[in-house]
């Protein structure tokens, strides 16, 4: 697991350590750098899939997970120092330091120094069932090709673009869910077949009696439908229904394919989907975390937030397996500063304190219409 991440003349950090949990909730304004926390750990993931952390100390700020632009985009504006530091702390104490050579304004591809201890294959980063899902992902299509043309993706796709391929290979190899304590309570016959968990959940989550159908159309591509209970055993392409179900597939399939020690970064996982929805995924990205999955979540929903709260209350989760981090506007000196507050919660659910533009519209809204 990632403990900790060093940023120094990162995009908008100067010089910050980013604590992280096996939970970590990263929240705040627009702009102030939220992404550019996970694009730092993106950065060195392209690096090393297409070899160049490895054989030629270099890191590639454009390719297939993140596109950085140049050095000038990627170095802290004042920067005195034209050189940027990632670190990256483990649990069992060892740590992965990256110094990367941003002198030359307009290169792509810069070249950097390692110092550590430890293998890179430890870093769950660089594990092969590492999953980032973006928030641009891949809505309802009339069909999904079974590969992409990236030189790399993940088993999902970043977009979530190649789930539906997954789910025909999971459905043909009978592949079975990477924890068992993931299994859905209500699963048919007790079974930990990953598909038929998936169905499971899917129809918790958006409480609608449904089943995820994925049927080969060509040797190249896949089609994605739902069947819903009394609709007289007729399917829907996944054109026909609501975003929602679409967005939300890739995220319960990475959560019930993870193992324990894998790491999983998710971005706003709440999108185009209704808030009792939103909050009941929320607590089965808990029960992943409490399983000893890694997850990061960028994230503006409150009914995320307060599933990670009602987790704590329910025993679920505890302090040291969640952080909530607030990523705030400081202005001085005529600059503006992001600021990093961890907020705690308490094993009753309350927040250790609401700094302002934390999830207070709804209550300033209401307060305006009294």
């Amino acid at each position: 697991m990632i403990k900790n991440i060093r940023l120094k003349n990162f995009k908008a950090f100067e010089d910050e350590d980013i604590e992280l949990a096996p939970l970590t909730l990263i929240t705040g304004i627009n702009g102030m750098g939220k992404s550019s926390v996970i694009q730092s750990l993106l950065l060195l993931k392209q690096s090393y899939e297409i070899g160049y952390l490895e054989t030629k100390n270099q890191v590639d700020l454009s390719n297939d997970f993140i596109d950085l632009e140049s050095a000038e985009s990627m170095c802290y504006t004042l920067a005195t120092k034209r050189e940027i530091e990632i670190s990256l702390t483990l649990d069992n104490g060892n740590i992965h330091t990256w110094n990367i050579d941003a002198s030359d304004a307009k290169k792509k591809v810069l070249d950097c120094t390692y110092t550590g201890n430890g293998d890179l294959k430890e870093i769950p980063l660089f594990n092969e069932n590492f999953i980032f899902l973006e928030a641009e992902r891949w809505g309802p299509r009339n069909i999904y090709y079974k590969k992409e043309a990236k030189a790399y993706n993940t088993k999902l796709g970043i977009q979530g673009e190649l789930t539906p391929a997954y789910l025909v290979n999971a459905i043909t190899e009978n592949e079975t869910i990477g924890i068992e304590a993931m299994k859905h309570p209500n699963v048919m016959d007790d079974s930990d077949q990953l598909y038929e968990n998936l169905n499971a959940w899917m129809a918790e989550i958006v409480n609608l009696p449904l089943k995820t159908r994925v049927t080969e159309v060509d040797e190249s591509t896949v089609k994605l439908l739902y069947n819903i209970e009394g609709a007289i055993g007729q399917s829907y392409s996944a054109l026909q229904v609501g975003f929602g179900l679409t967005f939300c597939l890739p995220i319960v399939v990475a959560l019930l394919r993870a193992k324990k020690g894998d790491l999983l970064i998710i971005e706003n996982p709440e999108a185009h989907l209704h808030p009792a929805a939103q909050a009941k995924l929320g607590l089965l990205i808990c029960r992943a975390v409490k399983n000893g999955v890694q997850v990061i979540l960028e994230s503006h929903s409150d009914h995320i937030l307060n599933s990670v709260r009602y987790s704590f209350k329910q025993g679920i989760l505890t302090d040291e397996l969640a952080k909530v981090m607030f990523i705030r506007r400081i202005v001085a000196d005529g600059r503006i500063y992001p600021d990093l507050d961890y907020i705690k919660i308490h094993p009753d659910g309350k927040l250790s304190h609401r700094p302002e533009d934390f999830f207070d519209t709804w209550d300033k809204m209401l307060t305006s219409l009294i």
